[in-house]
């Protein structure tokens, strides 16, 4: 008995055949999506190497910039406190120790607003989702990765929106006055330095010539010392303002603290000296005479040196000797051998030629493709070209 052939061969039906081909080729599209995913996405996990959920340069460096850069940096290292050099920021961090860090505990999380970073002026203190990243940054070891340098602008995307912090109290009208004229201490510092530097030279003057060592530096000395009252009051203002804290804060190693009690002692000695003055010309007496002279001698070599130090709190410690180098040509030296130590511009032909040879270099890297003989676990090797 013979068998028919259609029932023999058993053949599927087309509709069976179709569905069994779709699947096959979602298969394969799955396979290939997944196998070609970045490879950050398949080798990111909670942890790095070291079992570190925090990462430095990833969640810490981004909130240092935002609320720390501004005025901690290179150029304006406000009370001496670099916030981008690793040996400043450990000198106030304890590892594995958040609450013995000086950092965390006595200005992050500072109730005293002359201590708190950032200040409230600006925009302080931070959110508690950034302070739970520093702490835990801590407690994991305060890792810093070697030759790590950040500078402002490297913020990433995510992390320069703007952050909204909650209003912070309203100030009384006399609490806005007295910051509002702390602005005009740059300003108004120059008057007492140029009066009592003047009215000294004329003191020295008057020594060689008597008619003019007495009047002008009177004057110098009587206007000096109220023009060098209403400064040192705008400085402790403006300091204030600016997040250096007020006359509670005290910081032996701090040069703001020294400048402003120096400018202080120049105030107070000022006044006393104009007072001694007064009554030296009432009672005319000459030993009154010769001490006012010779405290405003004493008062202008004061001044010149809290001066001179406001200016390196401006301008940067290098900021006299920079001028000097100028001077004296060597600074021209330090530029020619920085320019050296830089590598050269490439012109647009030498770019063009470097990149046609990378795209020819990685023509020659193997490709992994399907074997269609083999299925779609097995892979052949195709090199281009």
């Amino acid at each position: 008995m013979s068998v028919p052939i259609s029932d023999s061969l058993n053949p599927v039906p087309l509709s069976q055949r179709g569905l069994s081909i779709g699947c096959w080729c979602l298969m394969v599209a799955a396979f290939v999506a997944i196998s070609t995913r970045p490879a950050a996405a398949q080798e990111r996990t909670a942890v790095d190497e070291q079992g570190r959920m925090i990462s430095f340069e990833r969640d810490v460096v981004p909130i240092f910039i935002k609320h720390c850069l501004e005025c901690h940096n290179e150029d304006e290292a406000k009370n001496d406190f670099r916030i981008d050099d690793p040996d400043s920021v450990m000198s106030y961090v304890e590892p594995e120790d958040a609450q013995s860090s000086t950092m965390f505990v006595d200005y992050m999380l500072s109730e005293d607003p002359d201590y708190l970073m950032p200040p409230p002026s600006h925009g302080g203190p931070l959110l508690p989702a950034e302070l739970a990243v520093i702490h835990a940054w801590i407690q994991e070891g305060a890792d810093w990765p070697e030759g790590l340098t950040f500078a402002a602008g490297l913020v990433p995307a995510e992390a320069a929106e703007p952050v909204t912090h909650e209003p912070s109290e309203p100030q009384t009208l006399a609490g806005r006055l007295w910051m509002f004229q702390g602005f005009f201490h740059p300003a108004t510092v120059h008057f007492p330095i140029a009066l009592f530097l003047f009215g000294a030279l004329f003191v020295v003057l008057g020594w060689k010539w008597p008619a003019m060592g007495t009047q002008i530096p009177l004057a110098c000395l009587l206007l000096g010392a109220p023009t060098a009252l209403a400064a040192t009051a705008m400085g402790w203002a403006f300091a204030t303002e600016q997040g250096y804290g007020s006359w509670t804060k005290i910081d032996f190693d701090s040069e703001v603290f020294w400048h402003r009690w120096s400018g202080v002692i120049v105030t107070v000695s000022s006044v006393l000296f104009a007072l001694i003055a007064l009554v030296g010309r009432r009672k005319n007496s000459l030993g009154m005479e010769r001490t006012w002279k010779f405290g405003l001698i004493v008062i202008a070599v004061l001044v010149g040196l809290v001066g001179h130090q406001g200016g390196e709190l401006s301008y940067g410690k290098d900021f006299y000797p920079r001028a000097f180098e100028i001077l004296l040509g060597s600074g021209d030296d330090a530029d020619a051998a920085e320019a050296e130590d830089q590598p050269a511009e490439q012109t647009p032909e030498e770019v063009v030629s470097e990149t046609s040879s990378d795209v020819a270099d990685q023509s020659s890297i193997p490709a992994l493709l399907p074997d269609p003989a083999s299925g779609s676990d097995a892979f052949v090797t195709a090199a281009a070209g």
